[in-house]
């Protein structure tokens, strides 16, 4: 073994670099793949999440008082991680700028404390008929922002 090294040293030097490299590599995966984090799979994002907690009655309540509206035909609001998806379908007939200011009506009902921890996106459909064409549009609210940026729903006319 002395003789090996005294004739091959920089070869050794080298081999036991890469291997002091395999290992700390087997070990770093090991750890990453089978030994993972065990904690949750959000990190602390969700750490106050009691404190802005929305009930399903709150989001039920929500709902029915959307749906009180004539113009408005079903309504559904759902909580997921850290964004509330409010889903509007509207009758036939009502105008996209009608749709979209009540569906910001919605905002009120939330708290500032609940504003400022969840995300809010909406999405609004109306069938079309023969005296309006239908509508589908999304809009969002962000936590930082203060108002809703809704798509632009112009329709694509395709050439051929």
């Amino acid at each position: 073994m002395k003789q090996f090294y005294k004739e091959n040293r920089v070869f050794s030097i080298l081999m036991l670099i890469v291997a002091i490299c395999v290992i700390l590599i087997i070990g770093v995966m090991l750890k990453y793949f089978f030994f993972g984090n065990s904690s949750n799979p959000y990190g602390d994002r969700l750490k106050d999440e009691k404190k802005y907690k929305i009930s399903d009655t709150e989001k039920k309540e929500i709902a029915s008082n959307l749906e009180t509206d004539e113009a408005i035909k079903k309504a559904s609001v759902r909580v997921s991680v850290r964004t509330i998806y409010v889903n509007i379908e509207f009758n036939p007939g009502i105008s996209l700028m009608e749709a979209e200011s009540k569906a910001v009506t919605v905002l009120e009902k939330f708290s500032e404390k609940q504003m400022g921890y969840y995300d809010i996106e909406f999405i609004l459909e109306c069938e079309g008929n023969d005296q309006a064409e239908g509508f589908t549009i999304m809009g969002a609210k962000n936590v930082n922002g203060t108002n809703i940026v809704w798509n632009n729903n112009t329709p694509v006319s395709v050439e051929q």
